[in-house]
């Protein structure tokens, strides 16, 4: 028997709304996904900050590796830490570099 689905309409701030497209968009997931695997990890007691590499997809990091075609480490890192900022705080960190 195929598990029913409900669909659930949610309220958020608008901050934590754009963090969670972010987020979704860096692993290359819908947010919809996003959302049900951060939920499923939570409700099972796995705090996210500990086990963050067990939210990304499989093959993220090959795929991510693929794409930023020959960045140095320092250069990955930051590319990393660049997606895993707010859209507001991208605005500004590149307003601050120009």
């Amino acid at each position: 028997m195929r598990e029913q689905w409900d669909k659930f309409i949610l309220r958020m701030p608008r901050r934590l709304r754009n963090n969670l497209f972010d987020v979704a968009k860096m692993y290359r997931r819908s947010v919809n996904s996003e959302i049900l695997l951060r939920l499923e990890y939570t409700l099972n007691g796995i705090p996210n900050h500990e086990l963050e590499k067990a939210l990304e997809p499989a093959m993220f990091p090959q795929i991510e590796r693929i794409l930023r075609g020959n960045l140095t480490k320092e250069e990955e890192t930051l590319v990393i830490h660049f997606r895993r900022l707010s859209s507001e705080r991208r605005k500004a960190l590149m307003e601050l570099l120009s």
